[in-house]
């Protein structure tokens, strides 16, 4: 792909200004932010674990009425099985990944839907974690969401392949009108096997719950990265002048992590950016991670929310713009 085309994409997307923390949970680290917008108010599900890491991940939702000043709601996601009794780490879906378009969540047969982390062992991301899918009437309800009985995706599934057969991280699934792959539901997502280098997958659907995997191997395989590479995260698929635009997070032994995005024609085929991250860590708040974002645009503003780490031992989420 000519690298005007990226210089465009980037130019379009990139957030200079950076705001600092606009997210924190009192003796609890707090993660992975989802934006979205319904009848004019701003939303946020996000994920926590406790400051010690001695249990398993929560999930929340916040409201903004600006973008920038965040106030927690309650917990959601609440309700476990035996198989996801300790982690239930979720991520609103669903939401029009049209960049600059309305940012609310389409539905499925007029529900919600929330893709988690699910596990039964305590402590951070501790493995094996599989993908849950659960759905809702109301996002607002906390009680009334319902999760699919079983695991949707899981590293032991008989066609998982090379790079996914431990743990199933963060989902990203989105509606695509020109069915590229056969399908209206696509979900990307990143995995890991035993070696554990993350990769970036895709999986297809009919009906958002049950999922096949698309392709005989990665998108963003680990294995074609400088062996420094150990994780490629968090993707985010947007559509921005007709392209796919897919944002999501590297973490490099040599390099630290950052925030970058690639660009395809046709869901398979990616041409990474090589320039200068989209977020990286730059200041004393951040200075160990600055990573797993969610980007939108609104109002001709985008608004870059991502995690941030400190050697303070903070987890927060901060918010960068590009003005």
């Amino acid at each position: 792909m000519d690298r005007k085309i990226l210089e465009q994409i980037y130019n379009q997307i990139k957030t200079p200004c950076k705001h600092g923390a606009v997210l924190k949970l009192d003796g609890r680290k707090t993660d992975s932010p989802i934006v979205f917008k319904r009848a004019g108010k701003y939303y946020m599900s996000f994920i926590s674990i406790d400051d010690a890491c001695k249990t398993g991940y929560r999930t929340h939702i916040a409201e903004s009425e600006d973008l920038v000043h965040w106030h927690p709601l309650g917990d959601i996601l609440t309700e476990c099985g035996e198989w996801d009794s300790a982690q239930s780490g979720g991520y609103a879906q669903l939401q029009d990944n049209l960049f600059g378009g309305s940012n609310e969540l389409l539905t499925v047969d007029g529900k919600y839907l929330f893709a988690y982390i699910g596990g039964s062992l305590n402590g951070y991301e501790t493995d094996p974690l599989s993908m849950g899918i659960a759905l809702t009437d109301d996002f607002l309800h906390f009680d009334a969401y319902k999760k699919h009985p079983t695991p949707v995706l899981t590293g032991k599934d008989s066609d998982a392949r090379e790079g996914e057969t431990l743990t199933i991280y963060k989902a990203d699934i989105f509606y695509d009108e020109k069915k590229t792959l056969g399908h209206y539901y696509v979900n990307a997502y990143n995995a890991k096997d035993e070696t554990h280098r993350e990769s970036i997958f895709l999986a297809v659907s009919d009906d958002a719950i049950h999922w096949k995997r698309y392709g005989e191997k990665a998108i963003i395989p680990a294995k074609e990265c400088e062996d420094s590479v150990k994780i490629n995260g968090d993707p985010q698929i947007v559509m921005v002048d007709g392209y796919y635009v897919m944002l999501y997070f590297v973490y490099d032994g040599v390099k630290g992590s950052y925030n970058t995005f690639a660009v395809s024609e046709d869901l398979i085929h990616w041409t990474k950016w090589d320039g200068e991250p989209l977020v990286k860590p730059e200041y004393d708040w951040e200075n160990e991670y600055a990573h797993k974002q969610w980007v939108i645009k609104e109002n001709s503003v985008v608004y870059h929310y991502y995690c941030a780490v400190n050697d303070k031992g903070e987890r927060f989420i901060a918010l960068a713009t590009s003005r």
